[in-house]
């Protein structure tokens, strides 16, 4: 595999060009990776009339802001007729049935509203998508896949616009990111206790393994991708959600065009090096990003392009001898300073064996996530600690 990377015209992007030899020794070169972060999304690329952004509490159900209605590109992948058959048994109601709020998330890919279902009263999440019906069927069947999961969102159903072919996801409403839980933690000088942390990373070491078990890689975790809600015994509940750039063993891929995308501070190496296939490994340095932004309060790398991710990578944890030859400006000698951004007083040895596991380069040497589970640190007996997402 070769590898270039040159900077982009804007400063938060990059491109990546990766020639891949396959198997029977022919090649391919890859278009520029797409990143899904970067600068906020304007109302313009949104696709939403300026006024509409205005969270309105009193907009009927049937007004759901709407993406840009400009034609999709037709994939040509052949759906697999266990996922037909998977497709055509979501069932599609209707979004007058619900009175829609305010606006409580945007990302890359779509936005999301708080919901109230006008006959049960019962508080929900409705989610568009910029993309084609295909899309938000194929987050649907994904998201019933994962039934049953006690770390992902449940989905209610799927409903139509009452005046346009738009179609929306309905789940249970998650409460607040995991990310703004970190950042009112972080300035209000209350760090994560060891404790706290554990219970978080056991919590989503253990959606994700089932996740996998079931042959479905997410591809975009990160803390805005977890959702904190109602409390039980032993804290408040932790939820996966958004399953937009999720690969399934049974569902075609998103997009088989180019490389995987992702969130640019919580991809893997193999990620931002222009690979194709979007495995488990990738989920699990993803959490490891997770674990240290919990640690610090903060993400632990936070590069602003795909050249300035890797040297970021590369710091701070050394570099591996298979990408020694990398023109990152840093010696082939540089030590892992994991450490020293990890201070022991806020993690243990047995815990910073866990991050260091899950944060390894290579992915054959990555931590699994039922490794990781049976590792001292995650087996231990949870002390009498607060909540974790007491901000």
């Amino acid at each position: 595999m070769t590898l270039s990377l040159h900077a982009g015209p804007n400063t938060h992007q990059a491109h990546v060009s990766v020639t891949a030899v396959n198997c029977r020794g022919s090649q391919s070169t890859t278009a520029p990776m797409p990143l899904t972060k970067c600068p906020p999304p304007s109302r313009v690329e949104d696709g939403l009339p300026a006024s509409r952004h205005r969270c309105d509490d009193k907009a009927p159900a049937a007004s759901v802001p709407t993406a840009s209605k400009s034609k999709q590109p037709t994939s040509s992948t052949i759906i697999p007729e266990a996922a037909r058959d998977t497709l055509d048994s979501i069932p599609i109601g209707r979004v007058d049935s619900y009175k829609i709020f305010n606006k409580i998330g945007a990302g890359a890919f779509g936005n999301v509203w708080n919901a109230r279902h006008l006959h049960t009263g019962k508080m929900v999440a409705i989610k568009s998508i910029r993309a084609s019906r295909m899309a938000i069927l194929r987050e649907a069947a994904l998201l019933i896949a994962c039934a049953g999961n006690p770390a992902v969102v449940e989905l209610q159903e799927v409903v139509r616009a009452v005046d346009m072919d738009k179609l929306y996801l309905v789940m249970e409403y998650g409460g607040a990111s995991l990310d703004s839980i970190i950042s009112a933690r972080y300035h209000a000088g209350r760090p994560f206790t060891e404790d706290e942390m554990r219970r978080v990373m056991r919590r989503l070491l253990h959606g994700v393994k089932i996740m996998h078990e079931h042959g479905i890689v997410h591809c975009d975790l990160k803390p805005a991708n977890v959702v904190v809600n109602k409390e039980d015994p032993r804290g408040r509940i932790l939820k996966i959600c958004d399953l937009g750039l999720a690969r399934s063993v049974t569902l075609p891929p998103p997009d088989t065009s180019g490389p995987v995308p992702g969130t640019l501070w919580y991809m893997a190496p193999e990620q931002l090096m222009g690979d194709t296939d979007c495995n488990a490994a990738v989920d699990m340095w993803s959490l490891g990003c997770i674990m240290a932004e919990l640690v610090t309060g903060k993400p632990i790398f936070q590069g602003s392009n795909v050249f300035k991710q890797l040297h970021e990578i590369v710091h701070f944890l050394g570099i591996p001898d298979e990408v020694s030859l990398m023109q990152l400006g840093v010696s082939a000698s540089t030590p892992s300073h994991l450490r020293d951004a990890v201070l022991e007083e806020r993690l243990s040895a047995a815990g910073f064996d866990v991050l260091r596991g899950l944060l390894e380069f290579n992915l054959s040497d990555r931590l699994t996530s039922a490794a990781a589970l049976q590792m001292p640190w995650l087996t231990l007996k949870d002390a009498d600690a607060p909540s974790p997402a007491r901000a």
